[in-house]
This record gives C-alpha cells, structure tokens and sequence, in this order.
C-alpha cells in the first residue's frame, strides 16, 4: 500500500496540531506542499511492515528543542517513552535529560545524526533503542533543523514513530 508523501505529511501535521504543537504542523503542512508539487514514484511513503497503520497510531510522541536555551519540550507520549514526568517535559527540560532512556549503544549514533542535522539545518532522522521498564522499544526520531541566518541551530522540532513491531518481525 503506497500513500502520497503530502497525503503523510497532512495525517502528521493534523496529529501534531490537535496537541497544540502549532510550529510542527506548519512545517509538516510545509512539506505536504512541496511534495504535492513532485508525483514522481519515489515521493510515496511505503510502512514496511505487514499491518499498515495509520500515521496517527504510529507516532509515539512529539518533541520541540529549543537548542538556543537548550529546553527540549516533549508532549505526554514521548515524555512516557523516555520515562520523564510529562509535566516536566511539557515545560521543557536540558535535552542531557532524556539520555539516560537511551541505549547505550546507541547514544553515539544519535549524537552524529543530530550534530549533522545541526551542522546542516533540515531533516534529522535516525532510529535507535528506548529501555523503558527493562524492554527495549525501537523508536525513529525525525525531525527538522532550522537554522538561524547566521548558520546557528536554533530549533528541532519533530516526532517519534515507535518501529518496535517493524523490528520485531524482522
């Protein structure tokens, strides 16, 4: 089952806008538009996994870094999934204290991917592992960098798609 990548884009931004993650949904709405512009094969979206969900029963949460003052602000789902008290998240915390949910193993990669996104501005994207309650949950983080007009990182805004299922078939 193939989707258009805009059709995605809107199914996210609608999510993102009803908990008030404004910002989000106009990136999201952003790109739903310049992937409308494209019908090329590539610009469809294929969930590669044998029962395809809704883009709204994947995403697991939604975060919004503000780099410059380094308060990572996290809605009640990805506060869950990083085992933080949503209250807390939801006012915004330094983003350090989120890595102690992250496997260690992975931490590095994570790390790369964001430096590259802030190095370059634009789509951070990267799947790595959550221990929540001694299991281990495959999370796909996806983002996007804005940069400032001198090059410095200033937000990233994104969501988590729990992949757990997806790495769990394989």
């Amino acid at each position: 089952m193939r989707r258009p990548l805009g059709d995605v884009c809107l199914d996210i931004a609608s999510f993102a806008r009803e908990r008030k993650h404004e910002f989000l949904s106009y990136i999201l709405r952003l790109a739903a538009a310049e992937a409308y512009k494209s019908t090329a094969e590539e610009d469809a979206f294929e969930l590669p996994m044998v029962r395809k969900f809704a883009a709204r029963e994947l995403i697991a949460g939604i975060w919004d870094w503000d780099i410059s003052n380094d308060r990572n602000h996290l809605d009640a789902g990805a506060a869950h999934f990083f085992g933080v008290d949503p209250e807390r998240a939801a006012r915004g915390m330094p983003n350090v204290n989120y890595f102690n949910a992250i496997h260690p193993d992975d931490i590095a990669r994570l790390q790369a991917a964001v430096a590259s996104s802030m190095r370059l501005g634009g789509i951070f994207e990267c799947e790595y592992r959550l221990i929540r309650n001694d299991r281990i949950h495959w999370v796909l983080a996806r983002g996007s960098c804005t940069l400032d007009r001198h090059g410095r990182p200033v937000r990233l805004p994104g969501a988590l798609i729990d992949i757990t299922h997806d790495k769990n078939m394989n």
